[in-house]
């Protein structure tokens, strides 16, 4: 399919002058989508049929792209919603179900298939090279669980599992031993009380301590809050900071928003961890993305979340949900050619956003940029992050 196309030659896009160009063969990609979600999911035809929506006939350039239905997280809930008829390949073709980590207790579920998933990581490994300026490492820290095992993009997973966890999993290519997690599972008596986790400072602060830099580059990734709040709290108790080497990267997986209340700013966030870690803040990044969407918005090193060359975002308003023009604020409805193995092309999500520039970010890379403000009112108040931190909390 064009999509496949278009991640293989991801780089030139990037950085082509000739954006239009970019845009023609995206639109492609996009309308290509369309039409094989609107012919094999079933549920996804009727509620386009109901809006008036053929692909066929209303999808004629770049221009029309909102024309296209879009489906909300709600669709995708486990129990209220109809994740399996969402399928767009029978559901024995389903290599992994992942699970947001939302607090409502009806998480969104999503099912992708080997051709979803080699996407999926090829387009991450896009993101890690091309964006973070990052592919390269002998070890990690991530603030999460330690899985029982490492997948890969072949493994067939049986059980749902927590999207941010298997991202990092997968896209991890470190040998087991050579990974370490904050994270351990509580015991039984704290998970009867809703304590999934609990940190494990052995674990994390005999690596920190044990100076990591001269094990080579690093990755540091994981829950944000949790990170943050229990590496800028060991420092402010012991004035004790790590060297973790010049050349490791922070790439952290969300949470910035929400933690019983307080606030992680991403400006204060850089400047602790540059301090406690030892690492320059234009190596220290954040990801953002959704279990609903196979898109990754990955910033740069003046810290601008980049639309990748194949995707695209409309910004809708919160009242109308009309598109509104660049450099307005409006909820976020993610475009996105990689969906395969479900109706996912077009997905409107629940957090306010505006196009800061478009073409014209001094790191040089071509495209939107585009900054979160925060989560619409009334939406669900935490992402895999933050939820992963408040599972931990005693």
């Amino acid at each position: 399919m064009i999509i496949d196309e278009l991640i293989e030659k991801g780089k030139i896009n990037l950085y082509k002058e000739n954006q239009e160009e970019v845009k023609a063969e995206k639109f492609k990609a996009i309308l290509e989508t369309t039409r094989h979600q609107f012919e094999k999911c079933n549920l996804y035809r009727q509620m386009a049929k109901q809006k008036n929506f053929d692909p066929r006939r209303d999808l004629k350039s770049i221009n029309d792209m909102h024309k296209i239905p879009y489906l909300t997280t709600a669709n995708f809930k486990g129990k209220s919603g109809r994740p399996k008829e969402l399928l767009c390949v029978p559901e024995n073709d389903i290599q992994v179900w992942t699970t947001s980590s939302g607090t409502s207790g009806d998480p969104s579920i999503v099912g992708r298939d080997k051709i979803n998933i080699d996407r999926f990581f090829k387009m991450f490994d896009f993101v890690l090279k091309e964006i973070n300026n990052f592919s390269s490492y002998n070890w990690s820290l991530f603030f999460q669980p330690r899985p029982p095992n490492a997948l890969t993009v072949e493994d067939k997973v049986p059980n749902p599992l927590n999207h941010l966890g298997y991202i990092f999993n997968v896209a991890n290519k470190l040998p087991m031993e050579k990974r370490v997690y904050a994270l351990r599972f509580a015991d039984e008596e704290a998970r009867k009380k809703g304590k999934l986790f609990e940190f494990d400072p052995e674990a994390t602060f005999g690596f920190l301590n044990a100076n990591p830099s001269e094990k080579g580059t690093g990755w540091l990734g994981g829950s944000v809050p949790l990170l943050y709040m229990t590496l800028s709290e060991y420092h402010k108790n012991t004035g004790q900071t790590f060297n973790v080497g010049e050349k490791t990267t922070l790439v952290s997986g969300g949470g910035w928003k929400s933690f019983t209340g307080q606030s992680v700013e991403p400006n204060k966030f850089r400047e602790d961890m540059s301090k406690i870690l030892g690492i320059p803040k234009e190596q220290i990044l954040d990801v953002y993305s959704f279990t609903e969407t196979d898109c990754v918005h990955a910033e740069c090193e003046h810290h601008n979340k980049h639309l990748l060359p194949w995707q695209d975002i409309i910004v809708r308003d919160v009242e109308t949900l009309e598109p509104v023009e660049i450099g307005e604020k409006g909820l976020m409805n993610v475009i996105n050619p990689i969906a395969y193995s479900y109706a996912g092309v077009s997905i409107l999500q629940d957090d306010i956003v505006r196009i800061t520039m478009e073409d014209t970010c001094p790191c040089g890379r071509k495209g939107k940029v585009v900054e979160v403000i925060g989560r619409a009112e009334g939406s669900e108040a935490k992402g895999c992050g933050a939820q992963l931190a408040e599972e931990t909390d005693s």
